[in-house]
């Protein structure tokens, strides 16, 4: 940034923006630089009118340009947070959530990228019913070495696997130009209900994704959607006593919100586990045989690295609690 000033308790600032943060988000850019604000409240002052580019209102999802000048309301900005107290009950799970991050398994890491294999139940970012997320929490635990982390992509709170946090601005204008042009590969590994059959081998359905009020949108199969493909193979069928599941990896070719869990559920195989579009009596029996989540897991990740133009693969391994209750069911030939 071209100028020195920064967010100011008292009165509102002026950022030019320069090379390091072109085509970044409004909403990721005060984030990175309001540390220690909440990013619901970084939505609430954009959404007021507060934030201002070049005079003009703006929606967290402006990309900034080289030249733009970034009005920046009188905020309080916590320079350091510290974390070393005895919590009460209020900052309880904000611990919690520094500790579960501390511990989260890093599948890569180099100057440029850090790649961990996110655990189920943690949002990514705050701002989803969460004021604290995984971004948060890295920060939090690298503030002293890493300024500038930024999260190059989201996957659902429910949903484990890998996840890919940029080091570097230069690095996540790269790795986000590559996921508008879809070149990623992205695999997930899922359990649904029911025998999959050897012919579904690709969903074409267009979603449309509403706010319902609810704290997370809802996602319906809807012609007026945008376009959603994702490919579909069988790893190995199972059976139990009480239902039949087949694993399969699903490849999404367009990232819609939710893709894999409207896709396998309007075709009548729900997720296993999946407490929004899945069988809610079923999700009951599976959760008493050891099944308290939902079965999806992002396992396998392709792309061109963004420093050494290399491609790279990245693989995250099934949380511990899927492998466990895959070894509680009888595999099957799914021929």
């Amino acid at each position: 940034m071209k100028t020195q000033e920064k967010p100011n308790p008292d009165r509102a600032v002026l950022i030019e923006i320069d090379e390091s943060h072109q085509d970044q988000r409004l909403d990721n850019f005060l984030c990175s630089l309001c540390k220690g604000v909440p990013k619901s409240h970084v939505f609430r002052i954009i959404r007021s009118g507060e934030v201002r580019i070049n005079r003009k209102r703006a929606e967290a999802k402006t990309k900034l340009c080289i030249g733009d000048v970034v009005r920046v309301p009188p905020i309080q900005v916590l320079e350091k947070q510290s974390f070393e107290f005895i919590p009460s009950s209020s900052t309880l799970s904000k611990v919690q959530l520094l500790k579960s991050a501390a511990d989260i398994p890093i599948l890569f890491e180099d100057d440029h990228l850090l790649v961990v294999n996110k655990p189920s139940g943690m949002a990514v970012h705050g701002g989803s019913g969460s004021s604290f997320g995984l971004i948060e929490c890295i920060r939090a635990l690298r503030a002293e070495t890493h300024k500038d982390l930024e999260l190059v992509h989201r996957i659902d709170r429910e949903t484990s696997g890998i996840l890919i946090v940029s080091k570097k601005r230069s690095a996540l204008r790269i790795l986000q130009e590559q996921l508008r042009a879809r070149s990623w590969k992205k695999y997930y590994q899922t359990l649904v209900l029911g025998n999959w059959p050897l012919s579904l081998k690709q969903v074409d359905l267009p979603l449309l994704k509403t706010n319902t009020g609810e704290k997370e949108a809802r996602v319906f199969v809807d012609e007026s959607g945008d376009k959603a493909c994702t490919k579909f193979k069988i790893i190995q069928a199972y059976k139990s006593a009480y239902s039949s599941f087949t694993l399969i990896q699903a490849q999404i070719l367009t990232g819609r919100t939710h893709q894999i869990r409207v896709h396998t559920s309007a075709n009548k195989f729900p997720i296993a586990g999946d407490d929004r579009y899945g069988n809610f009596e079923m999700n009951k029996q599976l959760a008493r045989n050891g099944l308290k989540r939902m079965f999806l897991h992002a396992a396998r990740l392709q792309l061109i690295h963004p420093a050494t133009n290399e491609t790279i693969v990245l693989e995250a391994p099934l949380a511990p609690e899927l492998a466990s209750f895959l070894k509680s069911l009888q595999a099957v030939d799914s021929k």
